[in-house]
Parts: structure tokens; C-alpha cells; sequence
């Protein structure tokens, strides 16, 4: 019986199940009750950590319930005296699950016990026993043994792997043991739907897959497929050719397909052509819901306001698109699409085969191309997941090439920048043999101008010659006209004093006057000739001016030719030192390619990471 709030409030405070959510301890039992009781406490006050009377409560109700469910299984196996019961793994609403010991064959096995009051016919107990004998594959869950009798029940392998200490760990369904990451979900579903292939090859098909019935092994994580009660395969005497029985609605709701939630036939013929495809695709929609589960944490239908979760899936509707997982993971377009295609409504949009989805599944986890990726661009990119090494080494060569060409490119560069230099120092060294022309030109023309100069400052040196002597002159004919005044004043005095000499006085006056008149002569002659050499002293001082400023200007060209020159020189000394650089550098990358080129030669198919060197000396000769 499925443990539920109302049975804990009978041995329980009010207040204490008022404090807590009545859905929390029917999930808690739920989890529990398969699990051993060692574990219960630690996990009870885990989950209820504010209320330890409901923990203690709890426990009363599980070790009771646990007492009277042991008691009803063994009591269930009567004389038997092979199996010795353990812990009980699951229940459901017709069996439950328990983990024994077979005493014959010394092994731990799982026995399936058909619950007496609600079990099916012993014919559909033999019928599930039967199917899954029919099917031998490493994913599908081994029958051992099966008991036809009252009462019936079903001894399986017992999926669980032993841990170090030799203790046996027993597995749990895929509805407990959810997957780690994305991947896993991937594998366990790619795993499921080899085991339901090898099934369909035997003509068994399933008809109720969901993750409650996919065992995971503890250690390994590997899935199984279990749980063959609602299987359909071909040792039934079924009359082929056509679809038999009437129609009903047999499965697990959240996980049913459209077609099986609408009904399909009591009986189905697996050697007919239209009830295998029928078998097929309800089982391929099954793998679907899996993967739906597993990856997005909740089941494909799930009952809304007014709608149970079977009628959603008769209503042929799609369940709600994948995108993330419940731990944020994202989950990819080629995978959304797989599981899309998986849960097709029309069953001949799904994939033919199990088989065919699992070979798409194992592409997904191996990087290999599925039946949607036909773009080139995504095929080199899963190749190159594929293949690392060989990425990574084409990756490689692709940069060494590029590099070589880079390095070659980079020597002619430098070597056109080489020419250019070694043309721009000739032209530099040009342009200072033009500047030293230019400045002993100028030279030159400065010896020529202070030549000139020196003849133009003897020139003025005989001009101010003559210009004194004709001073002297002057003085000589100013002192002469005095001396004649003087004797005219002394005439005239001798003529005043003899004044009866009228006659003497007169010729002195008309010798005065002619004295006079030449005085006069003489002195404008005398004049004249100042006035000329002042006007010679005037020219020659504007001729040694012309003189002085031709010399300051040929004294400035000459200081501008040896500026130039020095200009010229300090060029070529910076072009030159610019030469030695570039030439250096050259020198460096010649030795930096030598090296690549000598490390790809000796290591091709594992390149080495190189430092950059200094030049050699040979290297930079060259």
C-alpha cells in the first residue's frame, strides 16, 4: 500500500503534520522505503531537520510498514526455502521488488512478487516472463526464474555492483538516480534503446518505457531495461495478418504516445506489417519520453487545469520544447532535435527503428554527424572534435606556413627596405658632394671678394692720399689769398697815407682789384677742387661700403655652405647608423626563420614552442 499523509496522521500530533508539507512526507516515504533501514535516520533528519517528533513518527511508520510488507512477501512465498528475502527495491501498484538471496546458486538475485489481491493472471505473469527470456542483451534485465503457482512471482538478475569492502550495492531505476550531467542522460538513453532493439529483434516490444523502469548500476552508471509486464511478442497465438482484440488504454500516462493513449488493440501481431510499425513507434515515442525526462527533469504530459495527463497525450498536442536542463545546462540543437524527431505525433515521422536512434544518440556522444547535420561547416567541426591531434597538428602546420610566408615576406620587405636605405644614402652622400662643391664655390667666390676688397681698400687708400694732398693745396691757396689781403690792406694803407698820390692810389686800387679778382679765382678754383674731392672721399666711402657689405655677405654664404655641409654630414651619420639597424634586423629574422625551419625539419609531427635568439655572427653576415 502507497504510504500517504492520512496514514502518518494516525499515529502523529496534528500540530506536527500541520508543520510540515503533506507532499514532502508522502516523496520522503516514497524515497525511503527503498532504501535500507540503516539509512532512514540520517536522511529523515536531513530532509526534516526542524521537527524531530515527524522524524521519529516517520520511522515508527516505515519500520511497521516495512515489518507487515515483509511479512506479507514472505508469507507470499510460502514453503519456498531457495530465497531469503532482504530489502525491498520498489513497489508498484500490483508488485513489489525485493532484493533476496538465492540459497542454491549462492548469489544475490531481485525477486518480483505479485501482490496476491491485485495481481494479473498467471498466463499475463507468464507472458511478461517469457518476453524478457526472449531477449539476451547487456541492456535488458535477465529473467532467471519464474514461479506459476500461488504465489506468483518473477526471480530477475539483480542490477547492483560490488564496491570494495565486497558488499553488494544494489542499482536504482533512472526515476531515483537521476544523470549527472547531459551526457550521461545521452548514454543511458543510447543504452535503453540497444537493449529495446535487440528486444524488437526478437519480436518483443515493450509499451510502457519510462525512466521507473531503467535500472542504473551504482558504480558503472550503465541502464538497463526492465519491467516487461506490458510487453507484446511474438510466441503469442495471435492470428496474423491483421490487428486483433479491442481497443484499450494500457500504460504510464505521463509517458504514453499519442496513439497509445487513443487506444490501440488488446492483441497486436508483431509478424503483421502494420502492428509492428504500430509496436515500433509507441516504443520509439517511449525512448523519446525517456530522454524528454531525463533532460528536462519532468515527464512529456503533464496534467493541466481540467485535463488528466492521457488526455493531453490522446490530444496528439507536442510536449513543451526542450532547452535546458535543471541544472542550467544547455542543451544542444542536434540533441533537441533528435529527441523532437523521437516524439513525432504521426508514428511515421519518428525513427524506424530503435536501433536508428541509438546510432544517432552514439553519434551525438562520439561527434560524428547525425541524420540533420549535412552542413559542411558542422561536419569539419565535429571532425575536428573528433580528432584532436590531427587538428591541432593541421592547425599547427597551417601556422608554421603562415608564419614561413609571414618570415618571407618580412625578408623581402626588409630587403626592399635595404635598397631603399642604401639609394637614400646614396642620394645623401650626393647631396654632400654637391654641398661640398657648392662650399668651396662659395669659397672661392669669398677669396675672390676679399681679393676685390683688398684692391678696393688701396683704392681708397690712394683716393684719401690724393683727398690730403688737395687739403694741402687748399690751405697752401687760403694762405696765399690771406698773405694777399694782408699786402692789399698794407697798399691800401701805403695809398690812404700818401693821399695826394691819386694816381699812385688808383693803380694800387686797379692792382688791388686784379689781385683781387684773381684771389677771388683762385679761391672758387680751390673750392671747386674741394668739392671734387669731396665728392671723390663721398664715392670712395660708398665703394668701401659696397666693399664692406659684399664681404659680411660672402663671409654669411660661406657660414650657410658650412651649415649645410655639417647638416649633410650629421644625415649621412643617421642614415648610416638607420643602415646598421635595418641590417641587424635582417640579420635577427634570418636567424629566427633558420631556426623554425631547422625545428620543422627535425620534429614534423610534434611541433616545438621556440624562443626567439640573438643573431649569430654568420647570420648576420649573411
Amino acid at each position: 500500500m502507497r504510504p500517504d499523509v492520512s496514514d502518518v496522521s494516525d499515529v502523529s500530533d496534528a500540530s506536527d503534520v500541520s508543520a510540515s508539507d503533506g507532499g514532502a512526507i508522502t516523496t520522503a516515504l516514497d524515497e525511503l522505503e527503498g532504501r535500507p533501514p540503516g539509512e532512514w535516520p540520517a536522511l529523515l533528519h536531513a530532509r526534516f531537520p526542524a521537527d524531530p517528533s515527524l522524524v521519529r513518527q516517520l520511522l515508527l511508520w516505515l519500520h511497521v510498514h516495512r515489518d507487515h510488507a515483509a511479512e506479507r512477501s514472505r508469507a507470499a512465498l510460502g514453503a519456498s526455502t531457495r530465497y531469503e528475502l532482504g530489502v525491498r527495491l520498489d513497489r508498484g501498484a500490483t508488485a513489489s521488488v525485493w532484493q533476496a538471496y538465492d540459497r542454491k546458486l549462492r548469489r544475490e538475485v531481485a525477486i518480483k512478487i505479485f501482490d496476491p489481491a491485485s495481481s494479473p493472471a498467471i498466463e499475463e505473469i507468464l507472458d511478461e516472463a517469457r518476453a524478457a527470456c526472449e531477449v539476451i542483451s547487456e541492456h535488458v534485465v535477465r529473467v532467471l526464474d519464474v514461479h506459476d503457482a500461488e504465489p506468483p512471482y518473477i526471480v530477475m538478475e539483480l542490477v547492483g555492483e560490488h564496491q570494495r569492502d565486497g558488499a553488494l550495492e544494489p542499482g536504482a531505476s533512472a526515476a531515483t538516480c537521476r544523470p549527472r550531467d547531459l551526457w550521461e542522460a545521452v548514454r543511458w538513453v543510447r543504452d535503453v534503446a540497444r537493449g529495446v532493439h535487440d528486444a524488437h529483434l526478437r519480436d518483443v516490444f515493450h509499451r510502457d518505457l519510462k525512466p521507473h523502469n531503467v535500472l542504473i548500476t551504482p558504480t558503472s552508471r550503465r541502464a538497463k531495461i526492465a519491467d516487461f509486464g506490458l510487453a507484446v511478442h511474438g510466441t503469442e497465438h495471435v492470428a496474423p495478418g491483421k490487428l486483433a482484440g479491442r481497443a484499450r488504454i494500457a500504460g504510464t500516462p505521463g509517458y504514453m504516445a499519442p496513439e497509445q493513449a487513443r487506444g490501440l488493440p488488446d492483441a497486436l501481431d508483431p509478424r503483421d506489417p502494420a502492428a509492428r510499425t504500430t509496436l515500433v513507434g509507441v516504443d520509439i515515442w517511449g525512448l523519446g519520453a525517456i530522454a524528454y525526462d531525463l533532460l528536462s527533469g519532468q515527464a512529456p504530459w503533464r496534467a493541466a487545469t481540467g485535463l488528466e495527463s492521457w488526455e493531453l497525450a490522446a490530444g496528439a498536442g507536442r510536449p513543451a520544447p526542450l532547452d535546458r536542463t535543471p541544472r542550467g545546462e544547455r542543451i544542444p540543437p542536434r540533441l533537441r532535435r533528435i529527441v523532437e524527431r523521437a516524439l513525432a505525433a504521426a508514428p511515421a515521422e519518428r525513427y524506424a527503428s530503435a536501433g536508428e536512434l541509438a546510432d544517432e544518440l552514439h553519434a551525438v556522444l562520439a561527434c560524428r554527424p547525425t541524420s540533420f547535420d549535412r552542413s559542411p561547416a558542422l561536419r569539419l567541426g565535429l571532425w575536428a572534435r573528433r580528432n584532436p591531434q590531427l587538428t591541432v597538428t593541421a592547425l599547427v602546420a597551417v601556422v608554421l606556413g603562415a608564419m614561413s610566408l609571414a618570415a618571407y615576406a618580412a625578408v623581402i620587405h626588409l630587403h626592399d627596405q635595404r635598397t631603399a636605405l642604401a639609394a637614400e644614402v646614396r642620394a645623401v652622400e650626393a647631396d654632400q658632394a654637391r654641398a661640398a662643391a657648392q662650399a668651396a664655390a662659395a669659397r672661392r667666390e669669398l677669396e675672390d671678394t676679399e681679393a676685390n676688397l683688398h684692391t678696393q681698400s688701396d683704392a681708397l687708400k690712394a683716393l684719401r692720399h690724393s683727398l690730403a694732398e688737395a687739403e694741402d693745396d687748399y690751405r697752401v691757396i687760403v694762405q696765399a689769398k690771406e698773405q694777399a689781403l694782408q699786402s692789399a690792406n698794407l697798399a691800401t694803407r701805403a695809398l690812404a697815407a700818401a693821399r695826394g698820390e691819386r694816381a699812385v692810389a688808383e693803380k694800387t686800387r686797379d692792382l688791388y682789384e686784379t689781385f683781387w679778382t684773381r684771389a677771388r679765382k683762385d679761391a672758387a678754383d680751390a673750392a671747386r677742387d674741394r668739392d671734387t674731392a669731396a665728392r671723390d672721399r663721398d664715392a670712395a666711402r660708398a665703394a668701401n661700403e659696397q666693399a664692406i657689405k659684399e664681404r659680411d655677405e660672402a663671409r654669411a654664404g660661406r657660414t650657410r655652405a658650412e651649415h649645410e655641409r655639417d647638416d649633410a654630414r650629421s644625415e649621412r651619420d643617421r642614415m648610416t647608423a638607420a643602415r646598421r639597424l635595418a641590417e641587424a634586423e635582417v640579420a635577427r629574422l634570418l636567424g629566427e626563420l633558420a631556426a623554425a625551419l631547422g625545428a620543422a625539419d627535425t620534429e614534423p609531427t610534434k611541433p616545438a614552442r621556440t624562443e626567439p635568439t640573438e643573431p649569430t655572427a654568420k647570420g648576420a653576415a649573411h
